[in-house]
């Protein structure tokens, strides 16, 4: 593709629908998963957080397992489209069985969960590791794939705001002994529009820069050699360090809200519906925000996202000190350290691409859908961690779900909603300043790159 070519904006929003449809997933498990097993199922918060942490052992392999994988296929339909239309349907499906909820014995119960969940973020994977990986042969262009993403993520959180709208009226709509109804009935409805999704995004791109995959007589790069080369790279080491403290920080806000909403503050589903949109549409606006700046020469990207990393940290601490008499206020705090925090997430999802190419100029390796997968690795790794602690701290502080409320549970809610969220952005902040392919750097590698590829025509 020619440097100053530009990519249409249908083929955009067909990209950026791919990132409706894994909003979907990370929508439905981050805002509602953890109440749905613990107050719905009746799974004990220790037993959540456990299943939370062996998914992501699984995850530790299948990840990139599929990112070597995509990386080495080269079919008709090119090397990562191919994933988007064979694991659509399967991937909409693991969606509902999650939500499904059959009425079997306690130990049932987990073992369905166990089962489900791990076959939903094996599906999760097959679709979004390749979809990452998607973008780096869209266009080679970074401004281009920035401005991608400016298009991407707006529609991502528009998914993010359907599922916080959606699965709450229609909660809402049974009473409490038939709340599992309601999810089953929302999720048909998720589980479609995914799968339609990821479906628009393999019919409405195109890959058009040219990868080589080593044929038969050539020596193949094992997958253990490159995530060794990855991580002994200090300025990938700090990104996938920065990144899996930025989805923490994510997971720990979205995840307590509905905790923070119904049993902090005390209030009902419709508040709570209020709170998750106003999430969703922080989400929406922030990214055009930031493209608005960035396209202005206000920031340059980098330093767009250590505004936003840092915002982002300084409006969760007030969130701790507010009674929740003042309930107004803590939200706006909580709605304002999203949209800080959603600032950076045109940027930071683009550096993929740009670690690619630097392992490409520096190493001779191409290795887009490894590092894609690394990046989704450290994503649902965070959220993993962030599971396995809501059910210690819920569990240590004596949550018992629909029980009463006494100060060490405001305590560990507080701490979960905000305390940790704001820690994680201080502590990425560290590793993003040791990140180092800023547009100077990136353009100077952009030129390696070509050189490279037109030396071995």
């Amino acid at each position: 593709m020619a440097a100053g070519e530009k990519i249409s904006i249908r083929e955009k929003i067909c990209y950026g629908l791919g990132d409706s449809s894994a909003n979907i997933f990370f929508g439905m498990t981050m805002m509602f998963l953890p109440y749905f097993y613990t107050d719905v199922v009746g799974i004990s918060a220790s037993a959540m957080g456990f299943l939370f942490l062996v998914a992501r052992f699984f995850d530790a392999f299948s990840d990139p397992i599929i990112g070597h994988l995509a990386d080495n296929t080269n079919t008709k339909y090119g090397h990562y489209r191919p994933f988007l239309l064979y694991m659509a349907i399967p991937y909409g499906l693991s969606c509902f069985l999650v939500f499904l909820a059959p009425e079997f014995s306690p130990t049932g119960k987990l073992v369905y969960a166990y089962i489900t969940y791990l076959f939903l973020i094996a599906m999760y994977a097959s679709t979004v590791v390749p979809y990452v990986g998607l973008l780096t042969v869209i266009t080679g262009n970074p401004a281009e794939r920035l401005s991608i993403n400016s298009v991407r993520f707006p529609l991502a959180k528009t998914a993010f705001l359907l599922c916080s709208v959606v699965v709450p009226i229609f909660v809402a709509s049974y009473d409490k002994a038939h709340e599992a109804e309601g999810y089953r009935t929302a999720m048909i409805i998720i589980a479609i529009i995914a799968a339609v999704c990821t479906l628009t995004c393999f019919f409405g791109t195109k890959e058009r820069v040219q990868m080589t995959v080593p044929n038969s007589n050539e020596k193949k790069t094992s997958l253990l050699s490159e995530v060794k080369l990855i991580f002994k790279t200090k300025t990938l080491r700090s990104f996938y360090i920065f990144f899996a403290l930025t989805q923490m920080a994510f997971t720990f806000k979205g995840s307590a809200a509905i905790y923070y909403a119904k049993y902090y503050l005390q209030q009902n589903d419709a508040f709570l519906t209020g709170v998750l949109s106003a999430f969703s549409i922080a989400g929406i606006v922030a990214p055009i925000v930031a493209m608005f700046l960035i396209n202005r020469g206000v920031f340059k990207k980098l330093r767009m996202l250590e505004i936003a990393t840092i915002g982002a940290g300084i409006m969760a601490i007030p969130i701790m000190l507010i009674p929740p008499e003042h309930y107004m206020i803590s939200v706006a705090f909580l709605v304002l350290t999203t949209f800080f925090g959603e600032l950076g997430i045109i940027v930071y999802w683009a550096l993929p691409c740009d670690c690619a190419e630097l392992c490409e100029a520096r190493y001779n390796k191409k290795m887009i859908g490894v590092l894609g997968a690394l990046a989704l690795f450290s994503q649902k790794f965070a959220m993993g961690i962030v599971g396995l602690l809501i059910g210690g701290i819920l569990s240590y502080v004596g949550y018992v779900a629909g029980g009463a409320v006494n100060g060490k549970i405001s305590m560990g809610i507080l701490s979960i909603v905000a305390g940790l969220p704001a820690i994680c952005h201080f502590v990425s902040y560290y590793y993003l300043r040791q990140y180092d392919l800023n547009e100077e750097k990136m353009a100077e590698i952009h030129e390696e790159v070509i050189e490279l590829n037109t030396a071995k025509i």
